[in-house]
């Protein structure tokens, strides 16, 4: 028996970012599962064909990536997705897993970063724990990528939890899902507080494009929104998984996962 993690992610074209992020995530499974064979795929096309293009760095998609374990004998694998929601993009992999289930002994998949409930409380604390220094008394807003698909409903569970958790004006604003950060901005106003400084934080694996441009740009984003409105946005670029307490959700995730395979080491049972 040879096992093998694979550890999915959409990727980025950042650099810095993808070091403190994505990077800093493998290390973690590494360190958690020393015996285990680590690979790593990025379902996004276009940041392949980015980092090949401009910095020949070479990433497998889903499916090269498993068939890489099947040709190095991986028997029994995990795959990791490092996606928020259990979204489109998440579903697409999961299609992608089932069509290659035939080259494993066994195959399993953990769950997505808001897999349930007790996630979201989980995220809550880890969260908070993480940000109210920097948080003080200012509304937080942190921006979620969303999604036209029905688990875009996570966000607001996790925003439900956050709220109930802090005591603290703490909400989620979507790129492309439901909540927008117009919504967002009608809920501020609705708020006795006066208008002044806001904390904008990217609810995303990485602080990358999204976060630099939609995010925290000078024009069109949520930044320039809120400045309009007359508040005083402050952005932190620092993605999801440079917050320790978030990469232990990932390996809590992982373990669950790996105590479905049908062949394990006893450390894992």
């Amino acid at each position: 028996m040879k096992q093998g993690i694979l550890i999915v992610s959409f990727g980025t074209t950042h650099k810095d970012t993808r070091e403190k992020n994505i990077e800093k995530l493998a290390e973690t499974v590494r360190e958690n599962f020393p015996d285990w064979n680590i690979y790593q795929a990025y379902s996004s096309g276009i940041v392949r064909s980015i980092l090949k293009k401009r910095d020949n760095i070479i990433v497998p998609d889903v499916k090269e990536a498993l068939q890489q374990m099947h040709q190095e004998g991986v028997t029994h694998a995990v795959v990791l997705p490092t996606h928020i929601i259990d979204g489109i993009e998440n579903n697409r992999m999961k299609q992608t897993i089932e069509s290659c289930r035939e080259l494993f002994d066994d195959i399993k998949t953990a769950d997505v970063l808001l897999g349930n409930e007790e996630d979201c409380k989980y995220i809550a604390k880890a969260f908070w724990k993480e940000i109210e220094k920097i948080a003080g008394d200012a509304p937080v807003i942190l921006m979620g990528h969303g999604s036209a698909h029905e688990a875009d409903r996570c966000y607001a569970m996790v925003e439900k939890e956050l709220q109930s958790y802090t005591g603290k004006e703490i909400y989620i604003a979507t790129v492309e899902g439901t909540v927008t950060i117009e919504t967002v901005i009608e809920r501020l106003k609705a708020s006795p507080k006066e208008k002044g400084r806001v904390l904008l934080l990217p609810f995303m694996l990485v602080a990358g494009d999204h976060a630099v441009n939609d995010m925290a740009g000078e024009e069109d984003s949520l930044a320039s929104k809120l400045r309009n409105e007359g508040y005083e946005p402050e952005c932190i670029l620092r993605g999801m998984g440079e917050y320790e307490g978030i990469r232990n959700l990932y390996i809590r995730h992982l373990r669950e996962a790996n105590t479905k395979c049908k062949t394990l080491e006893s450390r894992f049972e």
